[in-house]
């Protein structure tokens, strides 16, 4: 099973980094982009975070 953990600031803070944990092979995944945000939703459970779009990262997690 291979996890996605997308991370980054979260929009409209400074210090604040969210993440959101994602199942490649089972979830539905979206990410959206605009001049200031990027926005990565997990379609299968509804979870979502809004960053900061230059802060917007992705790493393999298993």
């Amino acid at each position: 099973m291979t996890k996605l953990s997308y991370s980054g600031v979260k929009y409209g803070e400074i210090d604040v980094e969210i993440k959101l944990l994602v199942d490649i092979q089972n979830d539905w995944i979206e990410i959206t982009h605009t001049k200031q945000v990027s926005q990565v939703m997990n379609k299968s459970t509804g979870e979502y975070i809004i960053v900061n779009r230059h802060s917007l990262k992705f790493e393999v997690v298993s």
